[in-house]
């Protein structure tokens, strides 16, 4: 009876957890259709003045699109959070520590993402590609972005930067629980690995596989050259330990 009861307790539980998770994030999708315009005003390159719509219903289903986008994105925080609540009961206290900070950690990684890197990509990006739609000499061509392309490539953006955290924490994982000189000794395949991971999560061109393949490569490097200073600091302090 008492296991019975127990259980009806974590059913009702999680159902309250989900509901948490459901009413935020409809929450929300009401904030982010309620401020759709400056939402769109805000992710704008410097620059870009206007954009063309050639449908009907083009622009009310690029508001949908742009406030599910958002909503979902900042969704995943809350789920997040609700997950670790239902857990921390049955976790250890060192397992919900360490849970904890990886939430925390999350945050503050996709705080600095979308506050400083995203705009910058946005900028780059537009920058890099219209003065190569702006100056066509042979023809008098006039280039007016869509606003849907426009979101559209927005999309992949942001699911290129929220799938970088899953990757780097992976990556750290692995390069903790392994041998670092097999590391060393196999970075040819770890670049390959790399960047066949970047064209599995980006769209198939070069570019896309640059911005996700880099920053893997850069990161993979980063820890090697961290683990190879701390092991020249461990030989240092045996060398200057006393002999007892």
């Amino acid at each position: 009876m008492r296991k019975l009861q127990l259980s009806i307790y974590y059913l009702q539980e999680l159902n309250y957890r989900l509901i948490y998770a459901v009413i935020g994030t409809v929450l929300l999708f009401l904030t982010t259709y309620n401020y759709k315009q400056a939402i769109i005003f805000i992710i704008l390159p410097r620059g870009l003045s206007h954009f063309v719509s050639a449908g009907l219903t083009e622009i009310f289903l690029t508001y949908m699109q742009l406030c599910t986008i958002l909503s979902f994105s900042f969704s995943l925080f809350l789920i997040s959070i609700q997950i670790y609540l239902f857990l921390r009961p049955g976790l250890f206290k060192f397992e919900a520590s360490i849970s904890l900070k990886f939430l925390i950690l999350a945050v503050f990684f996709y705080f600095f993402i979308y506050t400083l890197v995203f705009p910058a990509l946005i900028n780059l990006l537009w920058q890099l590609f219209s003065t190569h739609s702006q100056h066509f000499a042979p023809i008098n061509l006039t280039f007016e972005p869509r606003l849907n392309d426009y979101l559209k490539n927005i999309q992949q953006l942001n699911q290129l930067l929220s799938l970088s955290f899953p990757c780097l924490l992976i990556l750290s994982l692995l390069q903790g629980y392994t041998q670092k000189t097999l590391w060393i000794k196999h970075r040819g395949i770890a670049y390959i690995v790399a960047f066949i991971i970047a064209a599995f999560i980006t769209p198939p061109d070069i570019l896309s596989l640059a911005i996700v393949g880099a920053p893997l490569i850069a990161f993979y490097e980063l820890q090697i050259i961290i683990w190879a200073l701390y092991k020249e600091y461990q030989g240092k302090l045996l060398i200057r330990k006393p002999i007892k």
